[in-house]
């Protein structure tokens, strides 16, 4: 292991006395995009720095902990700060329920935690971090140690699918050996329709793409925005495309038309065991009773299986059909605030004044005091 250069930050490390661990906060795109070349060792394709912050989007700022060892980098926290109307709010986020907020060699890892969010909270401009973690792992008995450690205003509270809340919940699609033995799985009414509507499409002498260029991606998306149900605001399909143009392993499909036009794209990345469904842009507009999102769908989660894929996971949930055989991880928000004063009469104001605010500042609000 490469010892951790002196990287020019304006923050300074803030060190904790466990076991010899200290962590520095990293929050420019150049500190942060060394951190590959020194932790190459135990990076996976979902951990790489720069993926984490083509994610980061607009309202919002990286705050990356390096947490060190012996002057050696034992692990990362990849973490963000949300910006309201322009300014720091100094509440940062942590969100490990689907890629790892924590990338660590595995014998540090419980203490990395630890250490980046103690490192965090005693920065001075930071007021509460918030992470998401699955309720089984080392992250919870490292939150608890924190807090056996010293004074924090603590709130626990349990994140369920189709509870209104500002947490994106992923719908995890468990696939079968192969792809007869997945319809099977289906209910009579869906696996007719996936494989009607297949035939169909294939009988219109359509194609099937399974690798688009970033280009194609691209092209493809800007063309069905208008004609998609898809409701994404401009920059917000940029934002999309751009998470997985960073991908180390880049998932773009799709469907075309006999004459050459794009009917569906699909765009994501493939993890180590499966694949992310981030996006999907139809021409509903003039092919809405053709079902294409299911056909397109169909022939991804076929494509996955014969790769030997164990799940497809569709970023912020998915409708019916599939919705009735997916599943969501149970998941914990941990929220950790300094116990300043100020601190707890700025959360309780904001808590009394939170439903009179308008939808944009109650929506921010709800990271100050989280449900």
């Amino acid at each position: 292991m490469r010892i951790l250069p002196r990287l020019d930050v304006a923050d300074a490390p803030a060190k904790d006395d466990v076991s010899g661990y200290s962590g520095v906060i990293l929050s420019s795109q150049r500190q942060i995009s060394q951190l590959r070349d020194i932790a190459g060792r135990w990076l996976q394709p979902d951990d790489d720095p720069e993926f984490f912050l083509s994610s980061v989007s607009k309202g919002w700022e990286a705050r990356v902990v390096a947490v060190r060892r012996a002057g050696e980098l034992v692990g990362i926290m990849y973490a963000k700060e949300r910006i309201i109307a322009g300014f720091p709010s100094g509440i940062v986020y942590a969100d490990g329920s689907l890629a790892d907020t924590i990338v660590a060699d595995p014998l540090h890892r419980q203490n990395v935690f630890r250490i980046a969010v103690d490192t965090l909270l005693r920065f001075p401009t930071i007021r509460g971090v918030r992470v998401r973690i699955l309720r089984s792992g080392c992250e919870l008995t490292a939150i608890r140690e924190l807090i056996a450690s010293r004074p924090l205003d603590t709130h626990y509270s349990r994140i369920k699918h189709g509870y209104p809340s500002i947490w994106k919940h992923h719908a995890h699609l468990l696939l079968a050996d192969n792809y007869e033995q997945f319809l099977i799985g289906l209910g009579a009414t869906t696996r007719h329709n996936f494989r009607y509507y297949r035939r169909r499409f294939e009988a219109s002498g359509h194609s099937f793409i399974d690798h688009l260029s970033m280009e194609e991606l691209r092209s493809a998306a800007l063309a069905l925005g208008p004609k998609s149900t898809f409701t994404g605001r401009p920059l917000e399909v940029e934002h999309a495309l751009n998470v997985v143009g960073a991908a180390r392993r880049p998932l773009a499909i799709g469907l075309k038309h006999q004459n050459g036009e794009w009917l569906s794209v699909i765009g994501g990345w493939y993890r180590p065991r499966g694949a992310v469904l981030l996006v999907q842009f139809n021409n509903n507009r003039d092919f809405g009773p053709d079902s294409l999102s299911i056909v397109l769908r169909a022939y991804l989660i076929e494509m996955l299986i014969r790769q030997g894929l164990e799940e497809l996971v569709i970023w912020a949930g998915t409708g019916p059909p599939l919705s009735r055989y997916v599943r969501y991880l149970p998941t914990i928000c941990v929220s950790l605030d300094v116990p300043r004063y100020s601190w707890r009469v700025a959360r309780l104001f904001v808590s009394t004044a939170g439903p009179w605010l308008p939808g944009r500042f109650a929506s921010a609000a709800q990271w100050v005091v989280p449900i």
